[in-house]
């Protein structure tokens, strides 16, 4: 038995039953069943998510890869404090 479209299976149904209710019913079901939905807004959804996750990665893990080079260095970042009595 070779596959038929669905379409084609619709057109079958509405031959062979002569119910016409249950020809309706058996029509929503085949239709109901055989459409396949289009994917492609998920998966732009999913690009830009993905996209979204690595631009946040970057940001936040070269700003602790750069607090945690001055927190080994603090040698290399002296600050003159003025004290009030010298004043």
């Amino acid at each position: 038995m070779t596959k038929i479209s669905k379409d084609e299976l619709i057109t079958k149904v509405n031959e062979k039953i002569s119910d016409v209710d249950l020809a309706i019913e058996l029509i929503e079901d085949i239709t109901d069943s055989m459409d396949i939905p289009d994917t492609t807004e998920l998966d732009n959804v999913k690009a830009e998510l993905e996209t979204l996750k690595q631009k946040y990665k970057d940001r936040f893990m070269s700003s602790n890869e750069a607090s945690e080079e001055k927190e080994e260095n603090p040698e290399m970042e002296e600050k003159e404090v003025i004290d009030i009595k010298e004043i």
